[in-house]
């Protein structure tokens, strides 16, 4: 991505690893938060950094904003607060009503980076896209994960392609990959080749799910055979030439 920040990360370890030790409240958590976002991730506090952000005559901790538009919202709970979805409902509201698709959930030592979907059957979908924990995982992971929120990389459009990749990867989209026809000729071509066998492709599914775990299944639900829609070919229009009626008038002309 280009965006290091594995240093400066490194500098703020020791800030929240006391404020985790001490319990810190929420407002002397979200002063530090703050004090990140600015040293680590780039953004001016005084004219990107919206503090008690209004939506709908509501409050979110922080919006993050640059080039007139909000990227995302930060919602900051006390140091040592064990972090649940449920803390972000808040600012799932937030999000619908002002058109941002990320919520980002952290007590300084947890980040938690939340996707939003908005479906007007099924109301608002979180998707928790990556999580970290600074004092505890790689610092090589947690840094490249963090620093997809640096304002150079919000700018390009990182995040959203991580999430895009993300979905591409899942393993829905994978499977539902696999179990295109055409997939599925070529693996019943290559195993005729190798074992001079011909494989019904129905067989072939059903083998290829006995692979899968129970708890994949119970995930993504049941994937179906993707056909490829044929196109009809029109019918080639017939052409009449025109005849030539011998009348009284053509036999003038001649």
């Amino acid at each position: 991505m280009g965006i290091d920040i594995t240093k400066d990360l490194k500098k703020y370890q020791h800030i929240f690893q006391e404020a985790h030790n001490q319990g810190m409240n929420e407002s002397d958590t979200s002063l530090r938060i703050s004090k990140f976002v600015e040293n680590v991730l780039g953004y001016d506090v005084f004219s990107e950094v919206s503090r008690e952000h209004a939506v709908k005559e509501r409050n979110v901790d922080y919006a993050i904003h640059c080039n007139g538009k909000v990227h995302f919202f930060i919602e900051v709970k006390q140091a040592g607060m064990q972090l649940k979805e449920k803390h972000i409902e808040q600012a799932n509201n937030y999000a619908a009503n002002s058109g941002v698709h990320w919520v980002l959930l952290t007590n300084g030592k947890n980040w938690n980076m939340y996707h939003l979907s908005f479906d007007e059957g099924e109301g608002i979908q979180p998707d928790l896209a990556w999580s970290v924990d600074i004092l505890e995982d790689d610092i090589k992971d947690s840094s490249s994960k963090l620093s997809m929120l640096h304002r150079k990389n919000i700018i390009k459009g990182e995040l959203d392609k991580y999430f895009e990749k993300l979905k591409i990867l899942s393993p829905k989209s994978i499977l539902q990959a696999i179990f295109h026809e055409n997939t599925l000729r070529l693996i019943g071509l290559h195993l005729r080749k190798t074992y001079g066998t011909k494989i019904d492709e129905q067989e072939l599914v059903e083998h290829i799910k006995k692979m899968i775990s129970l708890e994949t299944w119970e995930e993504i639900g049941d994937v179906k055979i993707i056909r490829t829609k044929k196109i009809s070919k029109p019918k080639p229009k017939i052409t009449m030439c025109p005849v030539l009626i011998n009348t009284e008038e053509n036999k003038a002309e001649n």
